[in-house]
């Protein structure tokens, strides 16, 4: 599935979103120094954590355990932070920003309810607007990512 990473984890890349994800924005998280997880995107939860030594490559679940990525570690440097991997598979823009703005409210309300660490928050939000902002601008030139469909809902209107 094609897919793009916002905040990359230092040490770490995605080598593939193997097929059955929806479209939206799923979160990569170093739950310790040596151990990963994957939150699909439009799933609640994270999969079990994975531990990943330098030089490997593993298969990370999600809490779907169907829903799977592939990651490599490249460096022994202690991982931490979360990669945001917007999957758009085959989804059309404007669906797409769709699923990137209801993230962006999540981001928000967590951030207001005192919830999670707000440094990483404003790094997420600051990555998501601008893949916004790139949407917007891949709409108005009406160039549509081919057709699927996308787990999240419609908050376009709270911006």
């Amino acid at each position: 599935m094609k897919f793009e990473i916002r905040n990359a984890i230092s040490g770490l890349t995605v080598e593939a979103v193997l097929s059955g994800h929806d479209a939206g924005v799923g979160r990569l998280a170093a739950a310790t120094a040596d151990t990963i997880t994957w939150q699909a995107p439009g799933a609640d939860d994270a999969g079990a954590a994975v531990a990943i030594a330098n030089g490997e490559t593993k298969i990370v679940k999600a809490d779907d355990t169907s829903l799977q990525i592939v990651v490599s570690r490249t460096s022994a440097t202690d991982l931490s932070g979360t990669s945001l991997v917007i999957v758009s598979g085959s989804v059309a823009a404007t669906d797409l920003l769709a699923a990137v703005e209801s993230c962006i409210v999540e981001t928000l309300k967590a951030q207001s309810e005192g919830v999670g660490d707000i440094r990483l928050q404003r790094a997420e939000l600051a990555s998501l607007r601008e893949f916004r902002a790139a949407l917007l601008t891949e709409i108005a030139a009406d160039e549509a990512i081919p057709g699927g469909r996308v787990a999240s809902c419609d908050m376009r209107e709270l911006f």
